[in-house]
């Protein structure tokens, strides 16, 4: 019998958001995401995150496995208009099934008897019960993602090894370090030598000029620098005024200081010793010197 995920334990009766590490593995972890698989996630990942109202603070998408930081905010479909409704829907739905589910709320929207607003209620509930739930979430991308890839490689089956795997993390240090883990996965694996390099992650999109990711990592800088605790999702951590380069660089660094660590030597089950991927200390040191500046080009 499958084990219940481990929620927040304020999600259902509490207005606050919650932060959850998710992984997911390919079938016999076989190398299996070329760049082109890895492009589609990113772009379904992205359709997903905005139909279901959720925020992917950072991610990774490796060749046989991926990692996601996304935040589920409380449930709020009575704040969702039929304007934003439909608007939601527009990013996953044809035209013609769009414009169909508008027409239908339409005609609901002047009736005064029971039963019309009872119609009207189980339509938006038909689509919004999908809506901020980190399961619903990973369900419909995962399913999405495998009936693409199946279709283009003509294979059959099931893609993922399991379910995915979830992790509650809280906001402020946990978040930062949690992220920087996430955005080291191709420095620890030896694909590049510096995390911007590696494009299917949010630091690389962030730094190539991403909104979505330049907001995810200033949400998680943004919450590390306040110490009143937890907001709800639209509570008082503004982003708005925080400037990217400033902090590009502040991230920039902390993806250094905590990549150094993988640098160190340990040993394998014959007691062999092996020196881990990582920077180098004086990789370290000389974007210590830099003060995690990158080139204007690379942070316009």
């Amino acid at each position: 019998m499958s084990k219940a995920r481990l929620l927040a334990p304020w999600v259902g009766w509490e207005d606050r958001s919650a932060n959850y590490h998710v992984v997911s593995r390919i079938v016999g972890q076989d190398f299996l995401l070329d760049s082109k698989g890895k492009e589609q996630f990113v772009r379904y990942m992205r359709m997903y995150e905005e139909f279901c109202g959720v925020r992917v603070l950072t991610y990774c998408i490796m060749s046989n496995h991926f990692h996601i930081l996304v935040e589920v905010p409380p449930k709020c479909d009575q704040q969702l208009d039929d304007a934003a409704l439909i608007e939601r829907l527009s990013v996953i739905y044809s035209k013609e099934h769009v414009a169909m589910v508008s027409e239908h709320l339409a005609l609901l929207a002047g009736a005064t008897h029971k039963q019309g607003r009872e119609a009207c209620h189980k339509l938006r509930e038909s689509y919004t019960r999908r809506m901020w739930d980190l399961g619903l979430f990973m369900k419909t991308l995962k399913q999405r993602f495998s009936l693409w890839y199946n279709k283009k490689h003509g294979r059959r089956g099931t893609l993922w090894e399991a379910r995915y795997k979830s992790v509650l993390v809280e906001n402020g240090y946990a978040a930062r370090t949690m992220a920087a883990y996430i955005d080291l996965n191709p420095i620890r694996a030896g694909m590049v030598r510096d995390p911007k390099d590696y494009r299917w992650s949010g630091y690389a999109e962030a730094v190539a000029g991403g909104k979505l990711a330049r907001n995810g990592v200033m949400r998680i800088l943004s919450e590390l620098d306040s110490d009143t605790g937890h907001d709800g999702w639209s509570g008082a951590r503004n982003i708005e005024k925080y400037d990217w380069r400033s902090v590009a660089k502040r991230y920039r660094l902390c993806l250094f200081e905590d990549g150094a660590s993988f640098g160190e030597p340990t040993a394998d089950a014959q007691g062999a010793r092996k020196k881990r991927k990582g920077f180098s200390q004086e990789e370290v040191e000389r974007e210590q010197d830099r003060d995690g500046q990158l080139s204007i080009a690379a942070i316009a």
